[in-house]
């Protein structure tokens, strides 16, 4: 009997050392001031930092890196002990993924120019013009959901300074865009904020940005995850960081 227990109380001992030393890996795409690389070739960003930060009550073992979109999500379908910071949850991607916390929000408009403004007051009534978006994004099903094909209303594109270069060129009427890259993408793309106008709100559009996991991520490590960034949020601290970093509070 004393050495079944021995053996049992070891057993437990080696499956609970594995697990904790288990190191995440949590991923991001360079978008400045949510996640990017600084001067040190680190991840840094006001996301970055709730992550890292629940983390550290957590005591999980972590590292961190930016990359590319479309290999961050590479990653994220087929490695375990990959999370993405900050994934847009929608109904297509909803199954595909565990949605562990909420760690930011993003509103979506179609813009168009200050100087071409058109009085829109729904999406219905921006079908009679030419609404672009980037193919692949989930704003693309969005808009062919909403009636809009691209034999007449559509124009789907494979960057976002080709969105910004053909609205100023007028050869269309509204980009669909984001709150989260829209200041981003202007400057990388030389184009003046005051040139652009928020035209109109989507209320119906996917808003809430999650700490996303592999469905095979540890579900003991996925409660851990979920139960510190909700801890985060009932101290303050989820607050605090968003106002050092002069971001808007979700609402």
């Amino acid at each position: 009997m004393l050495f079944r227990s021995l053996l049992i109380a070891t057993l437990l001992c080696f499956i609970s050392c594995a697990t904790a030393a288990k190191t995440l890996t949590f991923i991001a795409e360079d978008l400045p001031p949510y996640h990017f690389k600084n001067q040190q070739g680190e991840a840094d960003g006001a996301l970055v930092e709730v992550v890292k930060t629940a983390l550290t009550h957590a005591n999980i073992p972590s590292e961190f890196a930016i990359m590319p979109m479309a290999r961050a999500f590479h990653e994220l379908e087929n490695n375990p002990n990959m999370l993405m910071i900050s994934l847009l949850k929608n109904s297509a991607r909803e199954n595909r993924f565990q949605w562990l916390a909420q760690t930011y929000f993003s509103d979506a408009y179609l813009v168009d120019l200050t100087s071409k403004s058109h009085n829109i007051i729904s999406l219905k009534q921006a079908q009679q013009y030419r609404v672009a978006t980037i193919r692949g994004y989930s704003s693309e099903h969005y808009l062919k959901q909403a009636g809009f094909n691209e034999d007449k209303n559509l124009v789907l594109v494979s960057h976002y300074h080709q969105l910004w270069q053909l609205l100023e060129k007028e050869r269309i009427d509204f980009v669909l865009t984001n709150t989260l890259t829209l200041q981003n993408e202007l400057a990388l793309s030389g184009v003046d904020p005051s040139d652009i106008h928020k035209s109109l709100h989507l209320d119906d559009f996917p808003s809430g940005l999650y700490l996303a996991a592999n469905l095979n991520l540890d579900k003991q490590l996925a409660v851990q995850l979920s139960n510190a960034i909700e801890a985060l949020k009932q101290s303050g601290q989820y607050q605090a960081i968003l106002q050092k970093w002069q971001l808007p509070l979700p609402k």
